[in-house]
């Protein structure tokens, strides 16, 4: 039941963004209060709290959600509001979805480091599901590319080519291109993330001790991936929004139409960074303050990457 309540809340909140206000508000407050009731009898974690985050970012964000209630209700101008507030707001509403997250990991049955540890692997599973779905954009973007390179040296060869049925507006594949490159980038970075495939300069971080570790990865986490990631799904959000509230085509005369498509592969992939970053800062927070037994299962962090040090750095505490 608690389950159906969070997966309820997150079919509310995709529900308002088809339908305007007021209707999309009273759809925003009927899934948060569907998501506050999965958490009190104890749902599982990572849904409850994807459908929180998803709640209210999308009140935020929306046009028809926080911002107009600044202005109908408050006489505020939204743009004015969020150009010296939205930083505020944002560590408001980090705050307020933490403590009730606190709340109903503390209620659990298992134990709040249990709670944690299971959300952090259903997070996990989610971004790297995603991420190895994306990764197969690679195969038509190379299929594409090579179409398009091999059109263009037929048609120095014989011009009459462009007459044919196998011609497709070079225009058209280029942009497919970079339309296909732009989503494999940016759905593929949570997935990155979640196996630590990014860059890392380990001049330092590796002669440092364990806890050490995970304390760098904790702060830089907070401090840097989620304020960043947040802000990015924010303003994508607004970017692909007017994209699709104008019809916004291609600049070229014969490039691709739907330009909203692409824009709002921006906020998912970095939706999707948001939550690998999450799931990262959980796991430093059950190593820092959890039962040493649950150790093994999120001591990613604390590790070294380089072979030649492992021996001597896994030794530290």
């Amino acid at each position: 039941m608690a389950n159906l309540l969070a997966a309820a809340c997150l079919l509310l909140t995709v529900a308002s963004l088809l339908v305007a206000h007021p209707l999309a508000n009273i759809l925003l407050a009927a899934g948060f209060a569907a998501v506050l009731a999965a958490g009190w009898i104890r749902g599982r974690g990572a849904l409850v709290l994807i459908a929180m985050v998803a709640v209210v970012t999308t009140f935020i964000v929306s046009s028809d959600g926080f911002g107009l209630f600044l202005k109908q209700y408050g006489g505020i101008n939204p743009r004015g509001f969020w150009r010296n507030n939205s930083e505020i707001v944002a560590i408001a509403a980090a705050a307020i979805l933490t403590a009730l997250y606190v709340f109903f990991a503390r209620r659990a049955r298992q134990g709040w480091p249990r709670y944690v540890v299971d959300t952090t692997a259903d997070l996990d599973l989610i971004v790297i599901w995603v991420g190895r779905i994306a990764a197969w954009l690679f195969v038509p973007m190379m299929i594409i590319i090579t179409y398009d390179i091999t059109q263009r040296k037929i048609i120095e060869w014989d011009s009459d080519f462009i007459n044919s049925v196998f011609f497709l507006d070079s225009n058209k594949l280029q942009e497919l291109e970079w339309h296909l490159h732009a989503a494999l980038f940016l759905l593929c970075l949570g997935y990155a993330y979640v196996k630590d495939a990014h860059v890392r300069i380990e001049l330092i971080r590796d002669h440092l001790a364990n806890r050490t570790r995970v304390w760098m990865e904790l702060i830089g986490i907070c401090l840097f991936l989620l304020t960043y990631s947040f802000l990015i799904v924010k303003f994508g959000y607004t970017f692909a929004e007017r994209s699709w509230s104008i019809g916004e085509v291609s600049a070229a005369q014969t490039g691709l139409t739907h330009r909203w498509i692409i824009k709002g592969t921006m906020p998912i992939g970095f939706g999707l960074l948001f939550m690998a970053g999450l799931s990262a800062a959980f796991k430093c927070m059950v190593y820092l303050f959890g039962p040493d037994d649950l150790r093994p299962e999120v001591s990613e962090y604390a590790m070294t990457h380089h072979a030649d040090l492992g021996d001597l750095a896994d030794q530290k505490n």
